[in-house]
């Protein structure tokens, strides 16, 4: 039997796994599974209650029945660093092993204490007066707070895993977009990738398969409109998660007709009356995205990028991205086209697994974990 890949996703609202064999031309999805999380255990991207964790991720392989205990992981949370430098350009070899003196004194914590990645963006010529020109490496630099990515690692480790690499998870999003090894099908114009997560927002702008801006907004996601929700009817949890579920935006409630309207046709245009409070939190959430698209584009332009350097699409993916209405919303927001990240377009996938339970979005990180990954 193949050897395989396991891409593990652990969000606040639950965790999931997806098993891939790698192919020369495309990968295969094996298996899927998921399995839900309790409140509190990981919040804003950080673990809080590990052996929680631990006993989601034992239940998780136990249902699963995974071919491997090798796992590869995504990170996002307000911890994680990530900032384009221009440093000087030396051998890979040589650059890894000096990237920890070269950035040290631009780290929020001690460079001892962090975990460092980098993408190669560009290599450059840079010209100085007076000076021979010099050879610099534009790179995206990540930095992680080492407790931080241990914490996931080590309740891993607890459930019998084996960790073999951690990815920032909108790293990841790209390669699910633009697998390594293919050519990528939206040419030199940037595309953002925004996973909604329940209490994390990831955003990602790459060209061609190379990222160029990445962000992670934690405190915002489909829990804070579900919240909204709760306060407003002073509900359960479940009751205000439920809700906003079925009513959505409007135009897009999940109602029988005994309910649409339930004692007359509504004059302010909703199908529902909780959907007042799930449009204006909704926004919101659609506002945080728009800004730092916009905070992207300015960065593009005064480093006088190309026009091509402007987001000419957006794609959805997150359980929050599946709320009735959002992808229109977004779209006349932004005036580019909004859709929803398939992220098995580039994936073999057995008919038994083609209907996923909770969407395609429930495979986009584990895909770019292993998708294009070498063994």
């Amino acid at each position: 039997m193949p050897r395989t890949l396991v891409g593990l996703d652990i969000g606040s609202s639950g965790v999931r796994a997806a098993e891939f064999v790698p192919g020369r031309r495309r990968s295969t999805l094996r298996r899927h599974a998921a399995v839900p999380l309790p409140q509190g255990v990981v919040r804003a991207g950080a673990v809080v209650d590990g052996e929680a964790l631990t006993g989601a991720l034992r239940t998780l392989w136990s249902q699963g029945k995974f071919g491997t205990k090798n796992v590869r992981l995504a990170i996002a949370n307000a911890g994680v660093l990530v900032r384009q430098m221009d440093l000087d350009w030396m051998p890979p070899g040589d650059f890894r092993q000096a990237l920890r003196y070269q950035v040290q004194d631009f780290l929020p914590f001690a460079v001892d204490d962090a975990n460092l990645d980098y993408h190669l963006l560009e290599e450059l010529d840079v010209a100085e007066e007076g000076k021979e020109p010099r050879k610099v490496a534009r790179i995206l630099l990540v930095a992680a707070a080492r407790d931080m990515v241990d914490a996931f690692v080590d309740a891993a480790r607890g459930a019998g895993l084996r960790t073999t690499g951690v990815d920032l998870l909108p790293f990841a999003l790209v390669r699910a977009r633009t697998p390594l090894g293919l050519a990528p099908s939206t040419g030199a114009e940037a595309e953002a990738i925004v996973d909604i997560g329940a209490d994390v927002v990831s955003v990602a702008v790459h060209s061609g398969g190379v990222p160029r801006y990445v962000r992670v907004i934690p405190g915002v996601g489909g829990d804070s409109i579900t919240e909204a929700v709760r306060q407003r009817y002073d509900w359960t949890w479940e009751e205000a998660e439920r809700t906003k579920v079925f009513v959505g935006l409007p135009g897009h409630a999940h109602l029988d007709e005994s309910q649409l309207h339930a004692v007359s046709p509504r004059s302010d245009g909703l199908d529902h009356a909780a959907q007042k409070v799930v449009v204006f939190a909704a926004t919101a959430l659609v506002e945080e995205i728009v800004s730092t698209l916009d905070f992207y584009r300015a960065g593009a332009v005064a480093e006088g990028a190309e026009p091509t350097a402007a987001v000419s699409r957006v794609l959805l993916t997150g359980a929050g991205a599946r709320l009735g209405g959002l992808v229109d919303l977004l779209g006349q927001r932004l005036d580019v086209p909004v859709e929803r990240l398939d992220a098995l377009a580039r994936v073999r996938t057995p008919r038994r697994l083609r209907a996923l339970p909770d969407g395609l979005s429930s495979v986009a990180v584990p895909a770019g974990l292993c998708v294009g990954a070498s063994r």
